[in-house]
Order: C-alpha cells, then sequence, then structure tokens
C-alpha cells in the first residue's frame, strides 16, 4: 500500500521539523565566544543574552547545543521509523518528543505530537500502513 495523506503531513511535519532544528544547530555549533566577528556568533549574540565571562559563553552555547540535539535526533529517528513501518518504535520516538517538549515547556509542539500519536494509532489508512490489520486468529485443536 502506498503511503496515505496523514501519514505523508506526519512525514511533511518531520521534514520541516528536521530541517529548522539542523540548521540552528549548525548556527550554534559555528558560534565562537573568541570571535565575536564570525558570522554565526554574531546571529547567535544578538538573540539570546551572553554572559561576560568566556567560560560562561562556552556553557551557555554547549547547552543550548545539547537543546537543539535531542530533538534533532528524536525527529530523525521517528522520521525514519515511519519511514520503515515500525509501529513500535514510532510510538515511542513520538512519546520521546512528548516528554521532552513538556520538560522545555513547549506545550504547542507537544500538543502536536500528541495529535500525531492519535493519527498514528487510530487512524484506519495508518493501520494498514503499519501491517496493522485485524487478522482472524485460528485455532487448532488436537486430539
Amino acid at each position: 500500500m502506498k503511503m496515505p495523506l496523514s501519514i505523508k503531513v506526519i512525514q511533511g511535519f518531520m521534514l520541516l521539523q528536521v530541517i529548522v532544528l539542523g540548521g540552528l544547530y549548525f548556527v550554534v555549533s559555528q558560534a565562537d565566544p573568541m570571535n565575536l566577528s564570525h558570522w554565526a556568533s554574531k546571529m547567535v549574540f544578538n538573540v539570546v543574552t551572553m554572559p561576560e565571562d568566556m567560560l560562561d559563553q562556552s556553557y551557555v552555547l554547549g547547552r543550548m547545543k545539547g537543546r537543539l540535539m535531542f530533538p534533532l535526533i528524536i525527529t530523525t529517528l521517528l522520521f525514519f521509523f515511519i519511514q520503515m513501518r515500525l509501529l513500535k518504535s514510532s510510538i515511542v520516538c513520538i512519546s520521546l518528543a512528548i516528554l521532552l517538549d513538556i520538560s522545555n515547556g513547549t506545550f504547542l509542539i507537544a500538543i502536536v505530537y500528541v495529535t500525531l500519536l492519535l493519527v498514528v494509532t487510530h487512524n484506519k489508512q495508518s493501520k494498514i500502513y503499519f501491517n496493522r490489520e485485524h487478522h482472524e486468529v485460528t485455532q487448532t485443536v488436537s486430539k
């Protein structure tokens, strides 16, 4: 069966999120507290209020990279698990993304992930896509 529209929308959302998070991660990873004239340093330092000390600036940049890296990894894994039709792994990744977004305080994205979870688990076309159609179990009785 080809991919239903609901799964294509989910895949598109995941791809958009991977592109945005990957771009942000790239910019933050290029920022250098030693070189404030670098383009990435200018972008990051204009958006985020940085402390005066360079060790604290490195700490803040590391925290930013860590906060971007975990959602990027989870979203990329979710994209591949849905592509490979692995339902249980997809549900685990969606659940991890929900917990991560709630802990970060981004409740709007957590609500989107809850919606994705409901679509993946309860939509008729997604059940067929993940090969979950209801099969009759035959029971053999031996004498």
